[in-house]
């Protein structure tokens, strides 16, 4: 009988200190400024990849999409919130070397910048550089393999920006 009041008592207090600490899941909170519909630009893309852009955006729409379908406007004219946003820089490095002159691993890194604007152009949130990385292995001879690793390492990092992106915008801190 003392195990199972014991059990209960520790559920309780659990429960009670989950709840009472501002526990909350990543994204969960609501848009800056009381914000309910957003219209995503295509970003601007500052970087040397050429077209990027539209993968940067299509994730940034994606993962909106993903989370809060209903928040999303066709259309500036239906928005109360204009999301615009610059790929500042999408760099290669090698991480990994077999000698001197041979990579065996580069690591692609991708700077984005957001900001959320009311539709009379009055910021409301900016989200500052957001940084995300993906490594990716270099194929010895085999420039073609290379090159796709490297394209599936931006998709990545693209993917990881806009969950970054989402999250930070819909933390409630």
């Amino acid at each position: 009988m003392n195990r199972q009041v014991n059990h209960w008592l520790v559920t309780v207090v659990l429960a009670a200190m989950l709840s009472g600490c501002g526990y909350q899941f990543s994204g969960s909170g609501s848009y800056p400024a009381g914000v309910s519909r957003i219209f995503i630009t295509i970003l601007e893309n500052r970087s040397g990849e050429t077209g990027v852009e539209s993968t940067f955006t299509n994730d940034l729409i994606y993962e909106f999409t993903r989370n809060r379908k209903e928040s999303l406007a066709s259309d500036r004219s239906s928005a109360d919130g204009i999301l615009t946003g610059t790929i500042v820089a999408l760099s290669v490095e090698n991480i990994a070397r077999a000698s001197v002159s041979t990579a065996v691993e580069r690591r692609v890194t991708g700077t984005l910048n957001l900001q959320l604007a009311s539709p009379d152009g009055k910021v409301l949130w900016s989200s500052g550089n957001i940084v995300e990385r993906q490594a990716y292995a270099v194929v010895a001879g085999n420039k073609t393999a290379t090159d796709q690793n490297k394209s599936d390492a931006i998709d990545i990092v693209s993917q990881k920006l806009a969950e970054t992106a989402f999250n930070r915008m819909t933390d409630d801190f």
